[in-house]
């Protein structure tokens, strides 16, 4: 019966209506009616509810319950799970000063508490953290370089001065150091352009507990170790390098190698006059022998690049590669050495030494410091009017097979042995490689002076001898004389007399004379060395 029950369903359908949204009873209520707890946002006791509601899923000791369930999923175990991402990279924002540079000291960010957070924080790695500036400067760095300006060991970073693959250099003023201007040497670890350092390494005896290949921080921090060492270990010798004076991680303080405010050019920058270029020659294969045979090291990387002109005279740097005289690449290394300044001095007209001869000269045990200046006197007499285009066919033939060819060290590393003993019978000792590294003769025979210096040396001794038998002679025929000439009526006061001249006389020759053990002595001397 359509439209008998129609107001009632009207009046339903209008309670309905007024029991949404807009209500009429909280509209007409008053505002004081209200507690006071209840003038708060209703979200946020949504909020504390979801709260509550969540502070049940977990037990006694803070860990998440565990479902039955048969999809149940197991808690998270890792506490970096429970913490948001801010909180966690928000341990990074004391490393970093994006504002300008303003003092010498760096404010103490962290306090006792925060100190206490900041150990038992969850310790997570982000890019951000390997980010550099000029392929050197992470947050790491720069914490090392701020502590030493709290310090007041540095006043004030003025720039770069040089970039390599390994380091950038940076010019500084200090006020602590013995020196006002000093230079930092900023390894490079993150964007590493030199990575093969394995061969530079491998099988040395000051790595031998290892050098951490797979951590480029800890190998680089190892490496600069080692340049310092190094370059004290030089200085012991009285080499020419910069003196080194603190090292950080991978940051290296040392001396700044020119003057005040402009660094020294490296030989590759200069054109050095051709007397100029003879002398920086000497001088350089005299710096090569005594760090082989007094340092123990071989530069590895020795050129034009990694040496420095300043007052007139060559300073060494560079030297974090180099490695110990027995190194089992430390003959290659060397090798390459000689043929990289041959290669430079020859290009600028002096007359250089072969490669061949320049190895020799520097690994010959029979060179010593007392005769090395009069090897090398003889050696630049040899090549003074000599240049490469006289060299005959087959000494070049042997120069280009020696820049190749493996040199053994050691007489275990010798393989066929028998061959070289029957071509050294045959005479063709001169052509074993290493005859001259072991101090064999051509014979296969132990010798004690070298080859350029032992003919000089049998001149020598024979003029020696020739002399001293003539005065042997001479001595003879003058008492023989003397005696011989005494006159027969002579009185005996003359006789007294002529006495006490020939007396006088030989005790003036006493004087001068030479001991036989003593001169005995000088000759074995001379022989050893």
């Amino acid at each position: 019966m359509e439209g008998q029950f129609s107001d009632a369903e009207e009046e339903v359908t209008n309670l309905t209506a007024e029991l949404t949204i807009e209500s009429e009873i909280f509209k007409n209520l008053p505002e004081d009616d209200l507690p006071p707890d209840e003038e708060e946002d209703y979200s946020d006791l949504e909020e504390e509810e979801e709260d509550e509601h969540n502070f049940d899923a977990y037990d006694d000791h803070g860990m998440l319950k565990q479902s039955s369930g048969m999809n149940s999923q197991t808690a998270p175990t890792r506490l970096s799970s429970f913490q948001p991402n801010q909180s966690v990279l928000s341990k990074y924002s004391s490393r970093m000063h994006m504002g300008n540079y303003e003092g010498q000291e760096v404010k103490k960010v962290l306090d006792r508490s925060d100190r206490r957070q900041e150990a038992e924080r969850t310790r997570m790695k982000d890019k951000s953290d390997r980010a550099t500036v000029d392929k050197v400067l992470d947050d790491r760095t720069r914490m090392v370089l701020f502590k030493l300006f709290q310090q007041e060991k540095l006043e004030k970073i003025a720039g770069n001065i040089k970039e390599g693959k390994e380091a950038n250099v940076y010019l500084a003023f200090s006020s602590t150091y013995k020196y006002d201007t000093v230079a930092v040497k900023v390894f490079k670890t993150s964007i590493l352009d030199f990575k093969d350092r394995h061969k530079y390494i491998a099988d040395e005896f000051r790595f031998r507990q290892g050098y951490a290949r797979r951590n480029p921080r800890k190998m680089v921090r190892l490496w600069a170790e080692k340049e310092k060492r190094n370059l004290e270990r030089m200085m012991k010798a009285n080499l020419p390098v910069p003196t080194p004076l603190e090292i950080r991680e991978n940051v290296l303080v040392m001396e700044f190698i020119g003057t005040k405010y402009q660094a020294a050019p490296r030989l590759a920058q200069i054109t050095p006059s051709q007397s100029k270029a003879r002398t920086f020659y000497y001088d350089l294969v005299n710096h090569m022998w005594d760090m082989y045979n007094i340092c123990r090291l071989v530069h590895a990387d020795l050129s034009e690049f990694n040496l420095l002109v300043h007052r007139d005279k060559l300073v060494i740097i560079d030297v974090s590669q180099s490695v110990e005289h027995d190194h089992p690449n430390a003959l290659e290394f060397l090798r390459r050495d000689c043929r990289e300044v041959t290669k430079f001095f020859r290009k600028h007209g002096v007359a250089v030494m072969t490669v061949q001869e320049l190895f020799h000269f520097i690994t010959d045990p029979t060179v010593t410091e007392a005769n090395k200046h009069d090897y090398l006197e003889e050696m630049l007499q040899k090549i003074a009017n000599r240049s490469l285009d006289d060299l005959p066919d087959e000494e070049k033939v042997q120069e280009e097979v020696f820049q190749n060819v493996f040199i053994p060290k050691r007489l275990d590393e010798v393989v066929h042995y028998e061959r070289d003993i029957r071509r050294a019978k045959a005479g063709e000792g001169d052509q074993l490689l290493y005859k001259t590294i072991t101090g064999l003769s051509a014979t296969l025979e132990v010798k004690n002076v070298p080859d350029i210096l032992k003919r000089d040396t049998e001149d020598a001794d024979s003029s020696e001898f020739s002399e001293d038998h003539d005065d042997y002679d001479e001595e003879d025929d003058e008492s023989k004389f003397k005696n011989s000439a005494r006159p027969r009526d002579e009185s005996p006061e003359s006789k007294k007399a002529r006495k006490k001249a020939v007396k006088d006389a030989k005790a003036e020759k006493r004087k001068t004379k030479v001991p036989k053990h003593v001169k005995k002595r000088k000759e074995k001397i001379a022989q050893k060395k």
